[in-house]
């Protein structure tokens, strides 16, 4: 990421200015949400989004699906279990959850085109 303008320091310190609401309309309609930990540590309120994601009918899954400039990192995606767009409540909880621990994460939206 060093490439991209990021810096060792600006990486360790991550983007978890706020509650994770001042971006959370351009995940709206995500059908996919990664999210990047720090490897080798077990985050705190883990096992109560598992929980939280199994309810919302959501499934968490861990990948290896991750950017080289991640390589060091463990990567899981939430995604919803029939495929559809994850419900915004649940986008809501996740990407507040991924800035109060500080991860890094990014989402995939599908594009629709109308006619």
């Amino acid at each position: 990421m060093t490439n991209s303008g990021f810096t060792r320091e600006k990486l360790r310190q991550g983007g978890g200015r706020g509650n994770g609401n001042d971006h959370l309309d351009e995940l709206i309609g995500a059908t996919e949400l990664f999210v990047y930990q720090t490897p080798n540590k077990k985050p705190k309120g883990f096992e109560s989004l598992k929980l939280f994601l199994a309810a919302s009918e959501c499934e968490l899954i861990f990948t290896l699906d991750i950017p080289p400039e991640l390589k060091n990192y463990e990567a899981f995606r939430i995604t919803h279990k029939a495929g559809e767009k994850i419900p915004d409540g649940v986008l809501k909880r996740c990407h507040s959850w991924a800035h109060g621990r500080n991860f890094l994460h990014s989402f995939f939206k599908p594009m629709y085109g109308g006619r």
